[in-house]
């Protein structure tokens, strides 16, 4: 399901009401307008488009702050049970946070087996219309505003994490993300834009992970790395994607669409493909996730240390 996650295909939605700018008592549902969105075209290429509405729910640490932030990008079932996990760990340490959500704006619930419905690479502007929104709370400091995704997600923040991403979305003489954090992305595609970044990249992926691979990752990771720019991996021994989820140690997904085993080549990051022929023979359905308590635990840990560090 992770195939495309250049290609975009919006279907377009009609703007609500969004607040331009937040006041110091603006907690709970936030509406806010993207930072433009990205449609694709018949040629496979991504085009300009419109803002959209969309929402997510804002939590403030008590206290008068400022307060760094972390924004976090849902999976491909939306948001959970275990965003909400994420946001007590976070705002219990003293961070404020945002779960934007991607879907509902759109009028979407669920894009696990739907792949066509929405792509990771649509999330982008979703992603710096939170932080142009967040930017303007009085009590979240905007040179520490952070990144996390999950899943579908994770694909979404490793996307917004490029150079590419900051010199299309930030707004001229803002600061744009301190840190990005994914869990479990795609990182299987290759295009020029990949290779630079505009702040530390942190991935955390599962050794087991049969849907989003870590191997490429830790691929990706090491050409950043040698090339002078901050990004690091870890792989928790014998977890399987979504491994910090609450639920069954091995759970199949007979359904989804299954790219692992496939290596997009884009010309650029609004594409279009190169290698489209080839997705015949490395596409199949089915991919496995599972909790793992202890990578879990560890990765928590890990974060912590991680926002500890790079959002001082």
């Amino acid at each position: 399901m992770w195939l495309l996650a250049i290609l975009a295909l919006l279907t377009g939605c009609a703007p609500r009401t969004a607040k331009l700018t937040l006041d110091r008592d603006d907690t709970g549902l936030v509406e806010f307008t993207t930072a433009g969105s990205l449609v694709a075209t018949d040629d496979g290429r991504l085009t300009a488009g419109p803002p959209l509405t969309l929402s997510g729910d804002l939590e403030i640490p008590p206290g008068p702050g400022p307060f760094p932030a972390v924004v976090l990008m849902h999976g491909c079932a939306g948001i959970g049970s275990a965003d909400r996990e994420w946001v007590s760990v976070l705002r219990t340490a003293g961070y404020a946070t945002f779960v934007l959500d991607s879907f509902t704006g759109r009028g979407l619930s669920d894009v696990c087996v739907d792949a066509g419905a929405l792509y990771p690479s649509q999330r982008m502007p979703d992603a710096y219309g939170a932080l142009r929104i967040l930017s303007t709370h009085p009590a979240i400091d905007p040179s520490r505003i952070a990144l996390m995704g999950f899943s579908h997600g994770g694909i979404a923040t490793v996307l917004s994490s490029t150079q590419w991403a900051h010199d299309r979305f930030v707004e001229p003489g803002r600061p744009g993300f301190r840190a990005f954090i994914a869990f479990y992305p795609y990182c299987n595609w290759s295009f020029p834009e990949m290779e630079r970044i505009s702040a530390p990249l942190r991935i955390y992926s599962g050794s087991l992970d049969d849907w989003t691979p870590a191997q490429p990752c830790e691929l990706l990771v090491e050409r950043l790395r040698v090339t002078g720019y901050d990004a690091a991996i870890t792989v928790y021994a014998g977890a399987r994607h979504s491994f910090d989820r609450a639920g069954p140690p091995i759970r199949p997904l007979p359904r989804v669409l299954n790219a692992a085993a496939c290596a997009p080549r884009l010309t650029s990051i609004l594409g279009p493909m190169e290698n489209g022929d080839q997705l015949a023979s490395c596409l199949h359905e089915g991919a496995t996730v599972g909790s793992n308590p202890q990578a879990a635990a560890e990765a928590r840990r890990a974060v912590l240390r991680e926002f500890g560090a790079l959002l001082r």
